[in-house]
């Protein structure tokens, strides 16, 4: 048997404790999901819901939640979005390699974890306060926009929020009628979140 089990080690029975930020899972453990969370609101009143997140930020077309519904949609909890990139960008020959990068979409942010906060990278705000009730940062909009990128979805031609006008936010414009339209104004989206996820979170995968 060896004798050198206690040799050098520290008292049988006593652990270091680590600080957080050094833990890391075992070998072998599960490790940390990568994947960036889209926040979407879930008033009825919102141009994007879960009933048409999938057609707008990935096929980059605008299908109202409406139009959606009578087309017997169903609601989902949360949706994977398959964002598709290549090596020429968006506007590929369709020849040309491409790979997807998954997105969580949720509506409800009440049930993330810390941990899922962390990955948080993009929110879609409406216009009230409220919608950040509950949420960290004590739900101080001016801080959650510091620490997540937002955006605001309207038609062109309806008047801006007011507190929309004063936060930090990146303002969306759909034509309510032309939909050819809504493709340069969606890339609009993915490039603002591309810039402020190589600043911000480059540990997630995009």
């Amino acid at each position: 048997m060896s004798q050198n089990g206690t040799m050098g080690g520290s008292t049988p029975g006593r652990r270091e404790l680590l600080p957080v930020a050094a833990a890391r899972p075992p070998p072998g453990g599960k490790r940390p999901s990568r994947t960036p969370i889209i926040i979407i609101p879930a008033a009825a009143t919102s141009l994007i819901s879960m009933f048409n997140v999938k057609d707008m930020l990935q096929d980059l077309k605008f299908v109202p939640v409406e139009q959606k519904k009578a087309e017997g949609a169903v609601r989902e909890n949360e949706i994977l979005l398959q964002r598709r990139k290549g090596a020429t960008g968006d506007h590929m020959p369709t020849n040309a390699t491409s790979t997807t990068v998954p997105y969580r979409v949720v509506d409800n942010p009440g049930r993330l974890s810390a941990a899922e906060w962390d990955r948080v990278v993009a929110v879609f705000v409406q216009g009230p306060a409220w919608q950040f009730k509950g949420w960290p940062w004590d739900g101080n909009p001016v801080q959650i926009f510091a620490n997540i990128c937002a955006f605001h979805l309207k038609y062109d031609e309806m008047k801006l929020d007011a507190n929309v006008a004063r936060w930090a936010v990146t303002v969306l414009n759909l034509s309510r009628t032309k939909r050819h339209l809504d493709r340069a104004v969606l890339l609009g989206f993915w490039e603002t979140l591309d810039k402020h996820m190589m600043k911000n979170k480059p540990h997630l995968r995009f």
